[in-house]
């Protein structure tokens, strides 16, 4: 099965539905990191709009995303802007309108995947501007 998702994050993946999962949890951590805690966050009141009709919600979500970029500023916000623009470039000329439960099963996967990545990799710059391992408890989905 040329498809088959591998059992960590695939940014090959030929589905346009995975990769919008993984722009789910990059635009969670960048809204936590700009945020902190600030009770309901993106994902619960996003995820299930987002997981079955993402040319809706994505808009919106991306709109917000650039003033968390700003507020951080250059330095805080080069990671995860890098990454979500790579992952961006995945999903195509446009999100999809609808997807099927297969592909919702997909948006899972992407998301979980990417939230695993994230915390296992996850870079900051700190200020003599070398990169750093950041821990992984300061990585949250909300």
């Amino acid at each position: 099965m040329s498809d088959a998702i591998k059992p960590a994050l695939n940014p090959a993946a030929p589905s346009a539905a995975y990769h919008c999962g993984r722009v789910l949890a990059i635009l969670a951590a960048l809204h936590k990191r700009a945020l902190g805690s600030v009770g309901a966050g993106v994902i619960q009141r996003y995820y299930a709009s987002a997981s079955t009709n993402p040319g809706l919600v994505f808009g919106r979500l991306i709109k917000n995303a650039q003033y968390h970029i700003e507020k951080l500023g250059p330095d805080k916000s080069r990671y995860l802007e890098s990454l979500l623009a790579e992952t961006m470039a995945c999903v195509s000329n446009s999100f999809p309108q609808v997807l099927s439960l297969q592909e919702q099963g997909l948006f899972g996967l992407g998301y979980y995947h990417q939230i695993a990545d994230l915390r296992k990799k996850r870079i900051v710059t700190d200020d003599s501007d070398a990169p750093q391992e950041e821990p992984a408890s300061d990585v949250t989905t909300n």
